[in-house]
């Protein structure tokens, strides 16, 4: 597939779906509590975001190597997900009550159409990293510049107790995001030919010779390289290192309200860290040119480990306020690193079902995480909780120099910039 290079898309289209996110996450709590799901109503419907990840994501990932898609994926997702919230939209407008059922059929069919919405709009941004010269972190970057400004934005202006402004908000969002994902280069991509009779169209000739040139179909070479033993324990580092991050997530806000950090501070707390992420994601590119994406995963691995130890320990709220540029390190530099790895590993004709095995992994971790960090604060506070999140992601430290070990060539970030990238078996 030869996408022509459209950084400035791929960036804004970045900045459209995290300003979906940057509205839905805050304030869907809210919303839902104000259409009177409470409890374990609640935490079913929330769950179907994070659950969906596990399955989405592998699933989207092996049709779009299939047919040779990305974008033409990634606008019907939007249109999927925009469908959603108009109709919730109009719902609520209408005073119509949906109930547990209806809301979480709602939120599972949104959780489904996110997931290539995101996974994606990765795979396409590596993608054009390389006939572009730009490191995706810098790429990436403008989706943590939006969820930002966006969550300060809708919390200063949405009210969820009012019906229809929280699905309104989001149905704005999505269409902006589709009609961004209209600016994303869409190569040769021709998924209807695709779908074609053999011998009906000339993408299913394309294909094969794909496959061929590949050394195997789609599902040969995802099974080679899910069975080569650094790339299984990647994976297993990215689930231990996504679930002690998720601890951060669900309790760190708890964690500084019991401390006694100044209220009016948490929020400064929190753009804190995002700057953080930021930056490193301004600056990826140099990174990875200078050290190997198994090199950045360890040390990003070994940051959290110290990140989570210290924020254990440290009541001192000044000094708490000093621990929150590691999230840089912690998940910016995770995240980048991740990428590249899976970009670098990955034949090309695999890459988006490499991401979505990626995905789902992280996706384990954050709901495995979920169902245990609120239950061991419960018992132990942050000092317990904060404590066991460091001990897991040492674990994630250790199989990343592992498979860093493992890896069967000298892997090197520069390699995201240059088409002559392959994976050797």
């Amino acid at each position: 597939m030869h996408l022509k290079p459209s950084p400035r898309a791929i960036s804004l289209y970045y900045f459209g779906i995290f300003a979906v996110l940057g509205v839905y996450l805050p304030l869907f709590p809210s919303w839902l509590e104000g259409r009177g799901v409470r409890g374990l109503a609640m935490g079913a419907i929330a769950a179907t975001l994070p659950a969906m990840g596990l399955v989405a994501p592998p699933v989207f990932g092996l049709i779009a190597d299939a047919l040779g898609v990305r974008v033409w994926l990634i606008r019907a997702a939007c249109a999927g997900a925009l469908a959603v919230f108009a109709l919730l939209a109009l719902s609520s407008a209408l005073d119509v009550s949906l109930g547990f059922g209806g809301l979480f059929a709602a939120a599972l069919a949104f959780a489904f159409f996110r997931a290539p919405m995101f996974t994606m709009a990765d795979v396409v941004a590596l993608e054009t990293s390389l006939t572009s010269g730009i490191a995706y972190g810098r790429l990436r970057l403008w989706g943590s510049i939006s969820f930002a400004l966006m969550a300060i934005v809708s919390g200063a202006l949405i009210d969820p107790a009012r019906p229809a402004a929280f699905p309104v908000a989001i149905a704005a969002a999505l269409l902006v995001a589709f009609a961004l994902s209209w600016a994303l280069p869409a190569g040769d991509e021709a998924p209807l030919q695709r779908l074609g009779k053999r011998g009906g169209a000339q993408g299913v000739e394309g294909a094969a010779r794909a496959a061929a040139a590949a050394g195997g179909s789609v599902r040969e070479r995802a099974g080679a390289l899910l069975r080569s033993r650094d790339f299984r324990l990647f994976l297993a580092a990215s689930f231990l290192a996504q679930s002690a991050n998720s601890s951060y997530d669900l309790c760190y806000t708890l964690h500084l309200r019991d401390v006694g950090f100044p209220e009016p501070l948490v929020g400064v707390a929190w753009a804190v860290g995002v700057a953080g992420e930021i930056a490193l994601m301004a600056f990826s590119g140099p990174l990875l040119q200078r050290f190997a994406p198994p090199v950045a995963l360890a040390v990003a691995f070994a940051g959290a480990s110290l990140r989570w130890a210290l924020l254990s320990q440290v009541r001192f709220w000044p000094a708490l306020l000093a621990l929150q540029p590691l999230h840089a390190v912690s998940f910016a530099m995770m995240w980048v690193a991740s990428l590249a790895y899976t970009r670098d590993r990955a034949p090309p004709q695999i890459l988006a079902t490499a991401q979505g095995l990626f995905s789902a992994s992280a996706g384990a971790g954050s709901v495995i995480g979920m169902l245990t960090w609120g239950e061991l604060y419960k018992r132990g506070g942050g000092a317990l909780t904060f404590g066991v999140a460091s001990i897991t992601a040492a674990i994630a430290f250790v199989l990343a120099v592992t498979f860093a070990r493992s890896t069967r060539r000298s892997l090197s970030g520069s390699s995201i910039f240059s088409a002559g990238s392959q994976c050797q078996e």
